[in-house]
């Protein structure tokens, strides 16, 4: 028997799954990273839709200012 020939044989079979186990997880960083990016993207598109401005009884104003009065009105009104 030839013990060299076998070991040289196993050695190519390990190098071989973990240059795949490598890759494998090269492509799972790949795909989180894609995913990340995909979700920053639509955070940061989200983000400019968002009201800066109401109309409230036919006047412009901002979002802050119309709860204020609301809350405002509310607490005048309690018993």
């Amino acid at each position: 028997m030839n013990f060299g020939t076998e070991i040289q044989a196993m050695l190519a079979l390990a190098k071989s799954m973990k240059g795949q186990g490598s890759l494998e997880y090269i492509m799972m960083l790949a795909a989180a990273s894609l995913v990340i990016a995909v979700a920053l993207a639509m955070v940061v598109k989200l983000k400019g839709a968002a009201v800066a401005n109401v109309i409230v009884n036919g006047s412009s104003t901002s979002i802050t200012d119309a709860l204020s009065n609301q809350l405002s009105a509310l607490a005048g009104n309690a018993v």
